[in-house]
């Protein structure tokens, strides 16, 4: 293959990756507000799964607008745990501290990954839908999770404090054309 051609195979690829990677990335994230585990964010009690931060204490950074939001709060509708891994779909809503709605997550199931080895157990959400004044025109399918840490038994359940990000993931079509010009630069690497 001439130097020339496979050249332009990269940089078309190269290209096609920086698409890509222009609809991805962070819409909101918040570190642990309660590192201690004296203010939990997240209640398993039985069935029911619930999660909210009403306190001062929490800052919501949106990098998608460039701002942030200290002592922001949040909640979650109760969602129904099926005992294993699986939790119902809900709505998570995000304010600044003068209670005005800033992002709202609807999701449509949720699933709970416990810690592996020495890692943090996980709640992430499916089928996820970003929408309000922080997040101009809206986003779907998206994604969100939040990393459980100081995990508390109760008499019902567990408490966990938690950290968040919510993420635009790429699209298909740009995941396409990436996969497009990776295949390019094989065929004409093999002639």
């Amino acid at each position: 293959m001439r130097a020339s051609t496979l050249l332009r195979s990269v940089a078309i690829t190269v290209a096609l990756g920086v698409l890509a990677g222009a609809s991805a990335g962070t819409i909101a994230t918040f570190a642990d507000p309660s590192p201690s585990g004296a203010e939990p964010l997240f209640l398993l009690d039985g069935f029911s799964f619930t999660g909210e931060w009403t306190k001062p204490g929490l800052t919501l950074v949106m990098p998608i607008t460039s701002q942030v939001y200290p002592n922001a709060t949040f909640q979650m509708t109760p969602l129904t745990w099926n005992g294993t891994t699986g939790l119902s779909g809900g709505t998570l809503t995000f304010y600044d501290a003068s209670q005005t709605l800033v992002l709202q997550i609807d999701f449509d199931a949720a699933w709970y990954f416990g810690p592996f080895g020495f890692g943090s157990s996980d709640l992430a959400g499916q089928a996820v839908t970003m929408s309000g004044p922080g997040v101009p025109g809206g986003l779907y399918e998206e994604a969100f999770a939040f990393s459980f840490a100081n995990q508390r038994t109760t008499p019902t359940g567990f408490t966990w404090t938690a950290s968040f990000t919510s993420s635009a993931i790429p699209e298909p079509t740009s995941l396409l054309l990436l996969g497009l010009g990776l295949g390019q630069l094989v065929r004409r690497r093999v002639r």
